[in-house]
């Protein structure tokens, strides 16, 4: 056995705590209080959330440099600087390009950055995408950075893994020899570790040896790894949770790193409707909130922050001190909440007007044989409903398994089915047939003028029905319950 080996160190007293008596220890962050400068850090989110997004975002404020480097991200000091490596088997490289190049434009609005300084910030991301690497490039099956080997089967490093470590060990020798040391690589994005990893997330044995491995490798090469995570299916139904029960997979990748954050876009039970009131160009989804899950660095940073999308440049602005009153949540939607029975529209006639425009907004006003899905309606209601009070008691269920359930977007889709406004097409779509008639005769049931509803020509313009004055729910008008038709069913022959 080694001298050096930890037994015999142990019984040395060698791991004994009278340095803390004496020591003065300091945390080490590159993001003050949010991002550990070495070790682990996991983000995670559902599906198109902006995870990717969020960390070149990040990773340009980090390799950024000189007087006109951002001092804050997220309104935490950014004490890293440095170069970053970007692992992605998920986005192809000019997919990766142009987001970086996006944000670093966007953010040269921001700091002054002129031409050869957004080159320069481009410069220090450094990006292996092996999707878009050729066989000479990379000769493997898949860019695994762990496996199963050895003779007795245990979970290890690939050479992959080891490569990259070589790579940066190399990168970073050469970088302090030239007496370069801002030219070190400080962190590295790994885009995903579903789609990298390995192994199955579920999988603790692999996530223990993989994760352990990172946080030793990193503490000695001193730089962070930011790991994309992502959350089962069924995530959206646990919003109430603790942020860490919607991660999927082991609960090592939950434990094991240094911090685990969540990124989520709002909902309906989010209080969102003063920000969508002000920025009108932002649907639900452009609305999110980034969380400290889990934390064991000291000094950790755990206040929520509340972002904006910026979706034509890639990046986002902490809109947290803006509306303080967003980590309000609202009552739960009705489709979640213990009533007895659905809540009624206050006018129902105006309702269904509205839903119909809502059709015609996503099927080039209305016209017959567009097709659209359920996708499209929900995100169209998202974007419209906070700020059309005639839609309030509407709730946001799409999937046809919620058709049944009085007031629901699934149950407005299936009567306007069965009134013949509108049929099944191929792979779970609608077609549109006659809109026009289920407008008027909902128009004439309301008490309107008998024209058609206009519908709006100018992109810019909403054209959503307005909620009539002075009504409340004791004026509400009398309605069906149970799935009833509001209506006889359209004729079919137009």
């Amino acid at each position: 056995m080694s001298d050096e080996n930890w037994t015999v160190l142990a019984r040395q007293g060698a791991y004994n705590a009278s340095a803390a008596a004496k020591a003065d220890f300091v945390m080490d962050w590159a993001v003050d209080g949010l991002l550990p400068a070495t070790g682990a850090t996991v983000l995670f989110g559902t599906g198109s959330t902006g995870k990717t997004q969020l960390l070149l975002w990040l990773a340009m404020h980090i390799a950024a440099r000189g007087d006109q480097k951002p001092e804050k991200w997220l309104g935490a000091d950014v004490r890293a600087t440095g170069k970053i490596l970007v692992l992605s088997a998920e986005d192809l490289r000019e997919h990766l390009f142009k987001r970086i190049g996006d944000i670093a434009w966007w953010m040269s609005d921001q700091t002054g950055w002129a031409e050869e300084q957004i080159e320069d910030v481009c410069s220090r991301i450094h990006v292996m995408p092996f999707l878009s690497m050729s066989n000479q490039e990379f000769g493997d099956l898949n860019p695994s950075l762990f496996s199963r080997g050895g003779d007795r089967g245990e979970w290890g490093p690939t050479p992959s893994l080891d490569s990259i470590e070589k790579f940066l060990d190399e990168a970073n020798r050469e970088a302090v020899a030239s007496g370069r040391p801002e030219d070190r690589f400080v962190g590295v994005i790994l885009d995903s570790a579903v789609s990298m990893a390995g192994f199955e997330m579920s999988h603790s044995e692999a996530t223990t040896n993989f994760l352990f491995h990172l946080n030793r490798m990193s503490r000695r090469q001193g730089m962070f790894w930011a790991i994309i995570g992502h959350t089962p299916k069924d995530a959206a139904k646990k919003t109430d949770d603790p942020a860490v029960e919607r991660l999927r997979g082991s609960a090592m990748w939950s434990t094991t790193p240094r911090t685990v954050i969540e990124l989520r876009c709002a909902t309906q039970n989010d209080n969102v409707d003063q920000v969508l009131v002000q920025y009108p160009q932002l649907s639900v989804r452009d609305v999110l909130f980034l969380s400290t899950a889990k934390a064991n660095s000291m000094g950790a940073d755990l206040r929520p922050r509340a972002l904006m999308r910026v979706k034509e440049h890639g990046a986002f602005i902490d809109i947290s001190e803006q509306f303080p009153g967003i980590f309000e949540r609202n009552a739960k939607s009705f489709g979640e909440t213990d009533h007895v029975g659905p809540r009624r529209p206050i006018d129902q006639d105006q309702t269904w007007l509205a839903i119909i425009d809502l059709v015609a907004w996503i099927t080039e006003s209305g016209r017959p044989g567009v097709k659209f899905s359920r996708r499209n309606l929900r995100d169209a209601f998202e974007r419209h409903q906070p700020r059309h009070d005639v839609l309030k008691y509407v709730s946001p269920e799409h999937e046809g398994k919620h058709s049944r359930t009085d007031f629901t977007l699934a149950w407005y889709l299936a009567q306007l089915r069965e009134f013949g406004a509108i049929s099944d097409a191929k792979a779970g779509q609608f077609v549109v047939v006659n809109l026009e008639e289920a407008r008027t005769r909902f128009r004439s049931a309301s008490g309107g003028p008998s024209a058609s509803w206009a519908y709006w020509e100018d992109v810019n313009e909403e054209p959503m029905a307005a909620a009539p004055a002075d009504q409340n729910e004791a004026s509400s008008t009398t309605g069906p319950v149970g799935g009833e038709r509001l209506l006889p069913p359209l004729r079919k022959d137009g």
